[in-house]
């Protein structure tokens, strides 16, 4: 035909080659293709007298031809042959680039050691593929026609991909790990990428796994794990060594300070006041470096909290520079003060805190300052109707630092020069625990200084304001007269083993005049108050016999003990903030590390006790309208549950969820209560409900579910319980948006 003498350039027409001797176009063609190849294919057919097909044969302008070949008989008798050929070049090239591109993607996927195994719609292994058998260890023949869980999962009543069953229905791509048992029984660990495989209908035919090996991954995820195990035990036989420390430390620091302020108050010579001053400066000295020990401690434990709380910063500054002009009164350097006169009001922050921070910084400039100036300058960078940025320095004419050493200074444990520490003392620890609580609020600190001409310490950091003056002879107006008078009312339990501890909280009590009891142990301490009423305990926590914790929790678990619901304040050497977890998990209501000052001891004391909560004698006269606007004023302070998880926002959340959950049912059957008249369901719930509010800042509530409680035990007044009740119930529920809007603003 005329497609085959186009095909080989034949210069005749097809109707003029009928009758023409095949064996011309024969010789034509096979010098176009391969001549000998052709010629052999050609006589073999002959001789064979069958069919030959799909023989190719390549043109010199790189053109692939298919020939099929067939002789044609009339019996025994040979008429001719008929053979065809058509160009199959276009499906060549793209059988020679899809067998390249599959050996290229097959040396990346076995360069990258991923072992691929595919499975029928019936989960059979159907291939396995090199990688995936020489990782296991098996042969293609031993795994084919079986199921993995069958053969090589390690635990099959883990195996994961029974786990994906639903993304399996929906034909969708899972990843999981997954534990192999190998030939040789070693186990691997693989992460495993499952997908399904369609057929041009696009019905499921299998899936196909890749696989990697994660073994070396695993171990050292485990060995990771077991250190950071190791590590957290270290951490906490760390903290408990410097808790028992700080304790056994403490206990005569104690006692030794107290002794020495009490001697100073008695009229002492002047030699005798030089030796007391001389003895109380190394107290302090060795407390300052305990207290800078546990504070690094916490720090790095993000146990350390900040209180929130207004302040005067010019009479904070003002006191500081009284206090160093003191120190420095013997010596030629002279304190400055530098106050912007735009700092007038309150600020809102952690004054103790920042106290801290200029008590270390002040002293450092003592130390290396002999003659010349010490000072603090605070000037305000940005003001707000809100807030307030300051920038603060503390700044000395002393000895300064060498150039290439002042990257030092915040290192904990490193001075700028060792011949500082022979020569000036100190532990490298003062500035480190100042640049953590600086970053702790917020801001940032950084070192000025000239070699042998002094030294600036500067530090930025914003503040709320608060809406009162920074007036301070208002600050100083406060009823004193009034504190003393309420404590001289009160009448407290001191219970401490340690004599000389009692002796000198037993002066302080005396110096205020108020009535109190000495119990030397915790047994003592619970047969006493199931004797006598108390308004406040102060109980040391950790003693012989009974400890403090042991000895709290036997008076809040004894419902017939007078002082069941007392305040109870813990007294410890042990600063560590697990001790206080303990302290109140126990019933403790406050906290106090000794050695403590009486200014400190009784500001607690006059903070914490309440005295009688609502005098029943009044309570029936309480006004609707006062009871409304109460209601609806439901205030919560999460700072005891930030203090008690170390600010664990995760701790947090869960407990105002758990809070949340379980409050609606007690308030509830505290309602079935009310009005069935039962008043030991009333006093269940209301006594249920109570340690809730004080772990939520809802004094207020508590103070109530406490007053109900007690009201309720008698089951006396039972209008006023009502009312009391009615008011609990009714806080409580307008208390859960409030929660909810708080868990909300939680970080996720």
């Amino acid at each position: 035909n005329e497609v085959f003498c186009k095909q080989f350039n034949i210069p005749y027409r097809a109707e003029d080659l009928i009758g023409v001797d095949s064996g011309t176009l024969l010789k034509e063609v096979e010098q176009q293709t391969q001549p000998e190849a052709f010629s052999q294919w050609i006589h073999q057919t002959l001789d064979n007298g069958a069919l030959s097909t799909g023989q190719k044969f390549t043109m010199p302008d790189g053109t692939i031809l298919n020939f099929d070949a067939i002789p044609v008989y009339s019996g025994d008798e040979a008429l001719g042959m008929l053979w065809q050929c058509h160009d199959i070049t276009a499906r060549e090239i793209a059988k020679t680039r899809l067998q390249k591109s599959e050996e290229r993607y097959r040396g990346i996927l076995e360069n990258m050691e991923l072992g691929l195994l595919e499975l029928d719609e019936h989960g059979l292994i159907k291939r396995a593929y090199d990688q995936f058998c020489k990782m296991l260890g098996y042969k293609e023949a031993e795994l084919i026609g079986k199921k993995p869980k069958d053969i090589i999962v390690a635990s099959p009543e883990v195996y994961r991909d029974k786990q994906y069953q639903p993304e399996r229905s929906a034909y969708e791509a899972v990843i999981y790990e997954q534990q192999y048992t190998c030939k040789d029984g070693s186990i691997i660990w693989n992460i495993v990428s499952s997908n399904p495989i369609f057929d041009r209908k696009g019905e499921l035919k299998g899936y196909i796994g890749i696989h990697y090996d994660i073994t070396e991954r695993k171990r050292l995820e485990d060995n990771l794990q077991e250190a950071k195990t190791r590590a957290e035990k270290a951490m906490m036989a760390e903290r408990q060594f410097l808790a028992n420390m700080s304790h056994e430390i403490r206990t005569p620091m104690n006692a030794v300070i107290g002794m020495t302020h009490l001697l100073l108050n008695t009229r002492p010579t002047p030699e005798q006041k030089d030796y007391l001053e001389s003895l109380k400066f190394s107290a302090d000295s060795l407390l300052s470096l305990i207290d800078n020990i546990l504070d690094l401690s916490k720090i790095e434990a993000s146990q350390l909290t900040l209180e929130s709380t207004p302040f005067s910063l010019r009479q904070m500054l003002g006191n500081l520079k009284q206090s160093f002009q003191f120190k420095v009164k013997d010596m030629p350097v002279s304190v400055d003060l530098d106050i912007d006169e735009e700092i007038d009001s309150l600020l809102i922050g952690d004054p103790t805190r920042l106290s801290q921070i200029f008590t270390n910084l002040l002293g450092n400039a003592v130390k290396f300052t002999k003659r010349g100036t010490i000072g603090i300058k605070a000037n305000v960078i940005q003001h707000s109707e809100d807030q307030m940025k300051l920038q603060l320095t503390v700044f000395d004419t002393g000895i300064g630092i060498k150039p290439g050493k002042v990257d030092l200074v915040f290192q904990n444990f490193k001075q700028a020069d060792s011949a500082i520490t022979r020569k000036y003392g100190g532990t490298g620890l003062g500035l480190s625990i100042v640049k953590q609580l600086v970053e702790l609020m917020g801001g940032q600190i950084w070192v000025e200084s000239e070699y042998g001409k002094g030294t600036a310490f500067i530090f930025d950091l914003s503040f709320p304001l608060s809406d009162l003056p920074d007036d301070q002879s208002t600050q100083n107006s406060i009823a004193d007269a009034s504190n003393e008078k309420r404590l001289q009312s009160l009448h407290i339990l001191l219970v401490e083993d340690n004599q000389m501890n009692q002796k000198l909280a037993g002066h302080i009590l005396d110096a205020w005049g108020t009535s109190f009891k000495i119990a030397n142990d915790g047994l003592e301490a619970v047969e006493m108050t199931q004797q006598e009423s108390f308004d406040i305990i102060l109980m040391d926590i950790h003693m012989p016999n009974l400890d403090g914790c042991e000895a709290t929790a036997q008076i809040r678990e004894d419902q017939n003990n007078l002082n069941q619901d007392t305040l109870i304040i813990g007294l410890t050497a042990a600063a560590m903030l697990d001790e206080k977890k303990r302290a109140l998990e126990a019933g403790m209501n406050e906290f106090i590390t000794k050695p403590f000052s009486p200014t400190a001891l009784s500001k607690l004391m006059l903070k914490s006790y309440k005295g009688n909560l609502i005098p029943t004698e009044i309570l029936p006269e309480m006004k609707e309208e006062n009871q409304e606007q109460k209601s609806n004023a439901i205030t919560v302070d999460l700072e005891y549950l930030n203090e008690f998880s170390g600010g664990d926002q995760d701790f947090i959340k869960e407990i105002l969820s758990t809070f949340l959950t379980d409050a609606p049912v007690s308030i509830d059957n505290l309602a079935e209560g009310l009005a069935q008249e039962n008043w030991d369901t009333v006093y269940r719930m209301a006594h249920q409900l109570k340690p809730n509010f004080l772990m939520l800042g809802m004094p207020a509530q508590q103070e109530l579910a406490l007053t109900v409680e007690q009201m309720a035990r008698k089951g006396e007044e039972q209008e006023t319980i009502r009312k009391l009740a009615t008011k609990l119930i009714t806080d409580t529920r307008n208390a859960f948006p409030v929660l909810e809007e708080i868990i909300e603003g939680l970080p996720a």
